[in-house]
């Protein structure tokens, strides 16, 4: 390894630079860095977590022998023609 000889002055300058230029990068690294994550899906995720829920609950009421109205059994189809739809939608390339 080949030795370099600088004056006090040259020293002195050259440390003063490198730390200004160090300290300048440092704050570049450390500065908090804010990913937008978002896909703006979360409220559609959030109802749908509902929606599961509730069928759920709905699937446990008929196996243990709950009775509804005709009326009712035809919303339920409905809601369900509904969201194959949106599912179908969903699923298709924008």
């Amino acid at each position: 390894m080949s030795k370099i000889v600088i004056t006090k002055e040259q020293y002195q300058r050259l440390f003063e630079t490198g730390a200004a230029n160090a300290a300048m990068d440092l704050d570049i690294y450390v500065q908090p860095v804010n990913y937008d994550t978002s896909t703006g899906n979360e409220n559609m995720e959030d109802s749908i977590e509902e929606i599961i829920d509730n069928l759920k609950e709905l699937n446990s009421l008929f196996k243990v022998g709950k009775k509804i109205k005709s009326s009712t059994k035809n919303k339920i189809f409905q809601a369900v023609d509904v969201l194959k739809n949106v599912y179908d939608s969903a699923k298709e390339k924008p």
